[in-house]
């Protein structure tokens, strides 16, 4: 299917609508087109197409401004949760460093993930572990987290967990509306195009009603057939020049004899 650039759809917008609003009420107009086989109601089907295409359009814009800024909004709450996590991980390595076993225990040995995934991940299986197994938590109490604060922590990552996931609904809603979009514009594009052939076909000699349809000369494509007694003598192709002479060459003198 065709994708429209943002441009185009404005321009058939804008030239679609001038010629239907121009037309559907217009007798003049109505008489010379239904030659081509265009009438009134279907001109009023053409304007549907047109509002319903242009209604996609206009709803597009907000969905892709709310996604971006969600985007944004759970970036942050990733951050805030990881930057007190690896507080969290650096200050028990230090008081555990000569305990291995406790370090892996605690899931604090190996290289962190530093995605946007791995960030969520490893903070909350971290505090996951840490809930799941009661041993565990005199020890991280020590640095502060309390049951209350892991719980904290967790309902903080399941908010980021169901933002993400509202942004993964946006952004099939806004394909959707992209996909059902473009059918419908493409559908106008297709009723505009040769209805505005027509209208440049029977307005040829009426270049001040062309332009009230904003078609401006015969630029989009059709250009009338001259009479017999306007054509004009074909120009004479071209005299291909001469060929340059050619450079005289001289014979060096001989060195010595």
């Amino acid at each position: 299917m065709r994708i429209f650039l943002k441009a185009e759809m404005k321009e058939l917008f804008d030239e679609a609508s001038a010629g239907i609003a121009n037309s559907k009420d217009n007798p003049m107009v109505l008489e010379k087109v239904a030659m081509f086989g265009y009438t009134r109601d279907g001109l009023i089907a053409a304007e549907t197409d047109y509002i319903n295409a242009e209604s996609l359009y206009l709803q597009k814009a907000p969905k892709v401004g709310l996604k971006l800024s969600l985007s944004i909004q759970v970036r942050k709450k990733i951050d805030d949760v990881y930057e007190l996590y690896m507080l969290y991980v650096n200050m028990l390595r230090r008081d555990l460093r000569e305990d291995t076993g406790l370090l892996h225990e605690l899931l604090l040995l190996g290289e962190r993930d530093h995605t946007v995934i791995g960030k969520i991940k490893d903070a909350k299986a971290f505090y996951k572990n840490c809930l799941d197994h009661p041993k565990l938590l005199p020890i991280v109490a020590k640095v502060g987290l309390t049951t209350e604060m892991l719980q904290l922590q967790m309902s903080k990552i399941a908010e980021v967990e169901n933002d993400k996931n509202y942004r993964a609904i946006l952004v099939k809603e806004a394909e959707k509306t992209t996909e059902d979009r473009n059918k419908v514009v493409l559908k106008l594009y297709n009723w505009w195009m040769n209805y505005k052939s027509a209208l440049i076909y029977v307005f040829k000699d009426d270049p001040q009603q062309l332009e009230a349809f904003k078609i401006k000369g015969y630029s989009i494509g059709y250009v009338p057939r001259k009479s017999s007694g306007d054509e004009e003598e074909p120009p004479e192709p071209p005299e291909s020049p001469e060929p340059p002479a050619p450079t005289p060459t001289t014979t060096p003198a001989n060195q010595g004899s």
